[in-house]
């Protein structure tokens, strides 16, 4: 004979596991093991997922304001949905997760901006640099094809280093 188990999750996690499963919505299931990964990336701390899966299983109950907040974060629980439970100290956090990780994407979007334009602005130089060279045409052809494959490269080997 198996032992059955029920559990009652608490009302926050209720919500949570209840946005991480979609539930209500086309959109596919968020899985633990990513979702783990993406928050830990964000937040600078390692996020487990055997620690959320014990906690969605009822296994565990306790949950700290700061874990909660970045988990409702990562499943994209609105703050006052998180509030609505109890937990508003979660709430707070998640309101100032929120605002923290819009501002480092606005500022990453400044800084991919600025890089943009200073590689324009390089490679426009240097055109211009090599149109000065006296050299055939078909040599300053060649010099700008090597120029570009040259800057593919390099943006292929960063791009690389940043997934």
């Amino acid at each position: 004979m198996t032992a059955t188990r029920t559990t009652q999750l608490s009302p926050e996690m209720a919500l949570l596991v209840r946005y991480r499963k979609r539930e209500g919505s086309p959109e596919p299931e968020l899985g633990v093991r990513p979702l783990a990964r993406k928050i830990s990336e964000a937040s600078g701390h390692k996020f487990n997922e055997q620690f959320w899966r014990r906690r969605e299983s009822g296994m565990v109950t306790d949950i700290s304001d700061k874990d909660l907040a970045w988990w409702a974060w990562g499943v994209g629980a609105p703050a006052d949905e998180l509030a609505a439970t109890g937990r508003t100290v979660a709430a707070d956090l998640l309101r100032q997760i929120l605002t923290d990780q819009e501002d480092k994407a606005a500022a990453a979007e400044q800084a991919a901006t600025r890089a943009a334009d200073a590689l324009e602005g390089f490679l426009r130089k240097a055109y211009a640099d090599i149109d000065a060279l006296k050299a055939s045409d078909a040599e300053k052809a060649r010099m700008k094809r090597f120029l570009l494959e040259r800057t593919r490269q390099v943006l292929d080997r960063e791009q690389a280093t940043t997934r």
